[in-house]
């Protein structure tokens, strides 16, 4: 019993002793009175040290009965107060007159802004937050001074060209480097058949918190050669101490071509081959071909109008004016776009969390082409010990993209311009697309290389055959932080890049 009493005697007495060793306070703003939050509380020339919650509140240990504490918040004077063990304090923190340099990532460290002003651009998260774009490099096109972006083409998931302060080679490749986390991701076109893709393409947009752009020599001493045309820093959000926030965006809408162009309808076709034909047949006159004009002219019209009948699916409806087709418009389709995203952060001062989901869908505005993308990122920073910690970013990106031929082969949708407006988009003979088979019985089934002009680019993107993309590709870091002097951080780190296409 005795022994029962002295446990409770020892308990009661080094509870209290912990008690009395506490310093609890709050944080607040001089002029308005209110809390501050993130203000960092130590205890002058030691390690101890804490931060204030959303309400301007720390609880801290001092290791004897009185004690210098400091407290610092940016933007405000920092302030000494002396603590005594067990009491309670009200800080009131002055604001600074003095401006602050904004602080800037550079490579593998940090840079006051104004001393780099004229090499770096920055891009913040609100100013592409809402932005409705699918690529991060489509929403920094005229953030950035000396950034150029151009995307080659209007299909999804191909190449945008960035270029940063002009091209630095004519035969090579005038792309900058990408850096996501501390680790340079591939950016590269990766496909082997000249139908370009864009490997930046997989990263969502909405996991940004930050862009800097490196423009100037200083990002090849960091970097070496692959810096050679720039250096596109790209920081990743990260969960806060604090209430948990849970962020649910979705947008959708739907995208038209603009600005046709005009080309000949049939009439127009007509007029101008059978002017053609006049002018061949006096060619030839001329030539000694024919003995009169007359005869000449016969057979160039006698030529000219059987290819018309060809052209016209074998009958003479282009005599007519019955088909007036306009093929630009059968190279467009209607374009709809959907993206969701689910966002979780929060966390506690050794805890950090940031998880994030992401769906798009995007139909092309060319007929066959269409991106879709399931993107997931967890981040997580844990603080071990007051002087080490460890986190991870990691990254998991899967799209499908159905794309489409290079531009200067037949293939492509928009090459179907190439044929005549007096063909129509079905056969009538067959009742299929112009051109699927030819109408030869003695040929019937096999490809048509008679009808019509060119071969029709329908063919290929309708439900007769695909071209598509399908890419798994995972990126991210681990790392382990350690303080081994307040001057002096060691850092290890291993990143990842693995793309499967």
């Amino acid at each position: 019993m005795k022994k029962f009493y002295l446990l409770n005697l020892l308990l009661i007495i080094s509870l209290s002793v912990f008690a009395q060793n506490t310093v609890k306070g709050k944080v607040t703003d001089a002029q308005t009175g209110l809390p501050l939050s993130g203000a960092s509380v130590t205890v002058k020339g030691e390690k101890q040290g804490a931060v204030t919650n959303d309400e301007g509140i720390f609880s801290l240990n001092i290791s004897s009965s009185s004690k210098t504490i400091v407290v610092t918040s940016i933007g405000y004077a920092a302030k000494e107060v002396q603590a005594t063990a067990g009491s309670t304090l009200d800080i009131a923190l002055t604001q600074t007159s003095k401006s602050l340099n904004e602080v800037v990532v550079v490579g593998y460290g940090t840079k006051v802004a104004k001393d780099i002003t004229g090499s770096v651009s920055r891009v913040n998260a609100k100013q592409i937050t809402n932005t409705p774009a699918t690529s991060f490099e489509t929403a920094i096109q005229g953030r950035a001074a000396g950034v150029y972006v151009a995307q080659q083409n209007g299909k999804l998931g191909q190449a945008i060209n960035v270029t940063i302060r002009g091209g630095s080679s004519v035969t090579a490749g005038n792309q900058p480097l990408y850096v996501v986390d501390g680790i340079p991701v591939t950016a590269a076109d990766l496909s082997g058949n000249g139908s370009s893709t864009n490997s930046l393409s997989d990263i969502n947009m909405n996991d940004i918190q930050s862009i800097e752009i490196l423009k100037d020599a200083s990002a090849a001493a960091i970097y070496g050669s692959r810096a050679s045309n720039g250096v596109v820093l790209i920081t990743t959000k990260k969960g806060r101490a604090g209430t948990s926030k849970i962020e649910f965006n979705y947008f959708t809408g739907v995208q038209n071509p603009t600005e046709h162009r005009e080309f000949l309808n049939s009439k127009q076709y007509v007029d101008f081959f059978e002017q053609a034909s006049l002018g061949a047949a006096k060619v030839e006159y001329d030539l000694g071909y024919y003995n009169s004009l007359n005869a000449a002219q016969k057979d160039w019209q006698s030529y000219t109008e059987g290819r018309f009948t060809r052209y016209s699916a074998g009958n003479e409806d282009w005599k007519k004016g019955k088909i007036n087709t306009n093929w630009e418009d059968q190279a467009f389709q209607h374009a709809p776009i959907s993206q969701y995203d689910l966002n979780v952060s929060g966390g506690t001062e050794k805890t950090k969390v940031f998880l994030s989901g992401q769906y798009l869908d995007q139909t092309g505005i060319l007929i066959g082409n269409r991106f879709r993308r399931y993107s997931a990122r967890l981040n997580i920073d844990q603080q071990i010990r007051s002087w080490l910690s460890v986190g991870m970013n990691m990254n998991f990106a899967r799209s499908k993209n159905n794309r489409l031929s290079d531009d200067d082969q037949f293939s492509s949708p928009l090459q179907i311009v190439a044929l005549s407006p007096i063909t129509p988009v079905i056969d009538p003979r067959t009742g299929l697309i112009s051109g699927a088979f030819d109408t030869n019985p003695d040929n019937y089934g096999k490809p048509n290389t008679n009808y019509p002009l060119y071969f029709n680019p329908l063919l290929a993107y309708g439900n007769n055959a695909y071209f598509n993309t399908l890419v798994n590709r995972t990126f991210g870091n681990v790392y382990l932080n350690a303080n081994v002097t307040s001057d002096l951080v060691f850092r290890s780190e291993f990143g990842m890049d693995q793309l499967n296409q």
